[in-house]
């Protein structure tokens, strides 16, 4: 009985979760090709996991710009290691149930400067479906920003940006249903194998006393 209710408790979070990305998919908007805005301007905009694998979620990354090309080709290295680490699956475009274009910035600021990502995912009909942001802070002095990024600061914002874009796809209905589904797998083959084991458990009813017959004489 503890099983079943284990079981039916975790099918019925994951029901929950299902009904709150379905909520979210459905504030998606429409948006243009060449609408990312400067992220320099953006506000943080990350998302918690929700402990489901991202992989039924496959995402294909369309554009990436913003940074000088060999920046932007050590953070694309690192990125698809990263998200790969995180069980993201990018597939081609032709395959992909999302869509994502990313855009790089460095701004300078007091005392130094930011780094910072935009990542604007979008379904298979070009509707945004999410805006993902995130920054790292970088120290020093000097008039362009970009002489402030070194390898540590390429490699700490794609892996921020893996975990943030891993924790979106781990919300959409496509993991919250392959999750569903593989609790309700468990669940069946849990089941089939508490049956064995409870019938092995029944008491086994006593033998009937054998019946005698006395000499009357």
């Amino acid at each position: 009985m503890a099983l079943k209710l284990a079981v039916s408790s975790d099918i019925s979070r994951i029901v929950s979760c299902v009904g709150l990305a379905l909520a979210l998919a459905g504030c998606s908007e429409t948006v243009g090709q060449g609408s990312l805005a400067s992220s320099a301007q953006a506000v943080a905009n990350v998302m918690q996991p929700s402990g489901f694998s991202p992989r039924p979620a496959t995402l294909a990354v369309t554009q990436t710009e913003g940074a000088p090309n060999a920046l932007q080709s050590q953070y694309m290295a690192l990125f698809n290691a990263d998200v790969a680490a995180r069980d993201v699956a990018l597939t081609d475009q032709a395959g992909a149930r999302y869509l994502a274009r990313g855009y790089i910035s460095a701004f300078p600021v007091d005392g130094g400067a930011r780094l910072t990502y935009v990542w604007d995912i979008y379904d298979r009909t070009n509707h945004r479906a999410q805006r993902l942001n995130d920054e790292i802070a970088l120290k020093g002095t000097a008039p362009d920003p970009w002489s402030l990024v070194d390898t540590a600061a390429i490699a700490a914002l794609a892996a921020r940006s893996a975990s943030d874009l891993a924790a979106y796809l781990s919300n959409t209905p496509e993991a919250m249903a392959a999750a569903a589904t593989g609790a309700a797998a468990q669940a069946a083959a849990a089941a089939q194998a508490i049956q064995p084991a409870a019938a092995q458990a029944a008491p086994q009813a006593a033998p009937s006393p054998a019946l005698s017959y006395t000499n009357a004489n």
